[in-house]
Formats: C-alpha cells, structure tokens, sequence
C-alpha cells in the first residue's frame, strides 16, 4: 500500500449555527452592516459537530468511519467531499472525489435514469462521450433494465441508490466516499458493490466509509476512526477500534462508565494481561521465525474479579497495516466457567504459514458482549523469516506440477 496520503484533515472542526428568532428577523440592513459579525455569534453559539479531528487516508487504503448516532460521521464526509466548509482547520483531498452521501443527492426527478446518469457523470468530470461510452456498464452494474429510460420520481430508494452507486464507480475516482450506501439495496446489489470496491481498491481508489455495519468495516478496511460527540476516541487498525466500539456499546448496556486507556490498550481492569509471548517450536520465547514451523501464542493473566463471562482473544496484522488473522476462545466454541486468581492461555499454531515480514499481535480479554476488561493493541511484534521472498502475508506449502509445458526444476529439487 503506498504511503502517499491522498486525503489530509488537519485539526478540524464544524460547528453549525443554530438560528435564533433574533436570527430569522434579522433585516436586510442589519445583513449587509453587521453580517460578519453575525454570523460569527451564529456560530459560536451553535452546535459543535466536530472539534479538532485529524485524518490521514493513504491511496488504496479503505477507512472506515464508525460511532453511535450524532458522533458526526456524515458531518466528517461532507468536509472530506467539500459539500461543507470547516469551522476550522484543513481538508486537502488530491485527485477526483466521488461522494454517494445522501440518496438521490443530484438526481432531477423529471427526467430519465439514463440522463440523470449523463448529467451526473458529467458533473463527476467525465466527458459526454466518456459518459456514453460507459453507458452499457451503467445500466447492467444498476439492473434497471427498461426503468432507466423511466423518469427517477418512479424509482424505489433502492433504485436510486443502485443508479448513484453505479454512476460514481463508472467515473473511476480518486477517493470514494460512502455513507451507508450498502444499507439501502437488496442482498444481490450489496455483493456486487463489495465487488466492485475491491476492484477499486486494487486500481489505488482511496475508500471512506461510513456504516453501523461493523462487520462490514472489519471485512472492508485497513483502518478505522471511533467518533464520540465529535471527537476522536481512536484511530488504527480496524479490528481494533471496532473492538474499542463494541465495548462502549456494552458498558452502556451493562449502564456502567465506558472502559478507561489510551489508543493502545484500554479495560475496565477487572482482568489484566501481564504478558503476550511468542514461542517457537522448542517453546521457547523469541522474536524471529521462520515460516512453517510451528508456534505458541502465550497469554499470561491475572484476575482482580471473578468472571463467569469472559473471551481470550488474539489478533495478527501486518506492520504498515493489514489483518491478517485473529481468533478468539468464543469462536473457536469454548464455554467460559470461571476466571480467577492467575493463569494463562495459549494458542498453539501448529504451522506459521506467514511470509518475509514483521507482524503486530493485539491480545485481550473481554465479555462475550465485547466489554474489555483488558485489550492490548501491538503490544508483542515478531519477524518471520522465509527462503523466498513471497509478496503478500500467507506463504503455506505447496508444489509445482507441470503437465505440459518444457521446464527445469529448481536445483537440488526431486523431479
């Protein structure tokens, strides 16, 4: 993935003016005399959506944007497009922006699906004759069939939102924005959208995505940004700030205080995790594999309440971002009885099957509903060493069978 940001929000922030009757009787004279000032007590006596948020978003990477409702997610991607202004701070987006934000935003109800399309993919910065000629990819990404050349006042919201979608993609941005467009279509259109926004994560389109569906983020993103109240609570690794969201969500469903820490390790105490250990294959502690043997993941603990209710949890990412693999003891079908006193837990990994590289292991332990009691994000890193430099993260066995084709074997190797 390359490093080169194509979108910089720099300390932003967004307060909207709330109208006062003052406001709505103010006179013509009084606009033209006074509007600054005004407007500037407008503000400052306004709702405050966003207070100083800093993002960057490299090419090709998708960033999901999560948080309970009003945490100022869509404010965010209205900036982010240019549909709104800060209040302050910077937005530097490089390169064309295709925003699909509010439904139908852009579409004339009078006329045809087919020259909405036009229209709007002319607006994106496609040419007419661009716009034509991508016109049969429109229409068969959209499935109208004969309903586009009906006017879009007929159209459902899925309609709508299957059009929008297919019109943006069709413009091969730069950056995508998306709010919550997957929550409108039906189960068909939503595969073909993930279809189509890994083609584009695979051209170098910079992705950010808005969704209560946080399976969606885990399954789509490489980073994450948690917005509280307008805030930043956390951003990185998407695993681990949806982790860092669903135990908020359950400490308010359990009516208690949302877990205490920092960006990296956060929990409400209750279980601590006193050491995450990488063993290799002679159970010994290191830092350097090698691919294919065989290693143990060791989670030591100490228990400060008694737990009837609780998950031990290992993830692996790739240093510079990339999930690579987690798992937990909910997953994999343990029942939990009782944690209490100290102990620990160990994943044995009876093949490393990763490639050249250095990798990040988060660990926790938390409730089945998702409240940390400890969740430690990178806090062990290793190095695992291959014979060949494989791309990529994954690097299992395997072997050449040509049937066919005139071709040596690599030297030393049994033919």
């Amino acid at each position: 993935m390359s490093t080169v940001p194509v979108v910089r929000v720099l300390g932003v922030s967004k307060r909207y003016p709330l109208l006062s009757r003052r406001g709505r009787l103010h006179s013509l004279k009084g606009a033209l005399l006074h509007g600054e000032l005004w407007r500037r007590e407008q503000e400052q006596e306004g709702f405050q959506a966003l207070t100083d948020v800093s993002l960057e978003v490299d090419r090709s990477e998708t960033m999901g944007i999560i948080g309970p409702n009003g945490s100022g997610k869509s404010t965010l991607l209205k900036l982010i497009a240019g549909i709104l202004q800060p209040t302050e701070g910077s937005i530097q987006v490089d390169g064309r922006v295709t925003a699909l934000i509010e439904l139908g935003a852009g579409f004339h109800p009078e006329i045809s699906g087919r020259e909405n399309a036009l229209v709007n993919g002319m607006m994106l910065g496609l040419s007419r004759a661009e716009v034509l000629a991508r016109m049969p990819g429109i229409i068969e990404f959209a499935g109208l069939g004969p309903f586009i050349d009906q006017p879009v006042k007929t159209y459902s919201s899925g309609m709508y939102v299957r059009l929008g979608f297919a019109v943006a993609v069709a413009a091969e941005p730069d950056v995508l924005i998306v709010d919550e467009i997957l929550a409108v279509g039906d189960e068909l259109f939503a595969h073909r959208c993930l279809e189509r926004i890994a083609s584009l994560q695979r051209q170098g389109t910079a992705i950010v995505l808005v969704t209560h569906d946080l399976g969606l983020v885990e399954q789509l993103a490489h980073r994450a940004l948690y917005l509280r109240e307008g805030q930043a609570v956390v951003c990185g690794p998407a695993a681990a700030v949806v982790a860092r969201y669903r135990s908020d969500v359950a400490s308010t469903e359990a009516a208690v205080e949302p877990v205490a820490g920092s960006e990296q390790r956060w929990g409400n105490g209750a279980v601590t995790l006193d050491a995450v250990e990488i063993l290799d294959a002679g159970g010994r502690p290191a830092r350097l594999l090698r691919s294919g043997e065989a290693a143990t993941l060791r989670l030591r603990y100490s228990v400060a309440e008694p737990q009837e209710d609780f998950v031990f949890g290992i993830a692996i990412n790739r240093e510079g971002g990339g999930h690579v693999w987690g798992t937990n003891t909910d997953i994999d079908g343990w029942h939990p009885r009782l944690l209490d006193g100290q102990g620990e837990m160990c994943l044995h990994i009876p093949r490393l099957e990763l490639a050249a590289g250095r990798y990040l292991v988060d660990a926790a332990v938390h409730t089945r509903a998702g409240l940390a009691f400890d969740y430690a994000c990178e806090v062990l890193s290793f190095t695992v060493a291959t014979a060949v430099p494989w791309p990529g993260c994954y690097a299992p066995e395997h072997r050449w069978q040509p049937v066919g084709p005139s071709i040596d074997p690599p030297d030393g190797a049994i033919s």
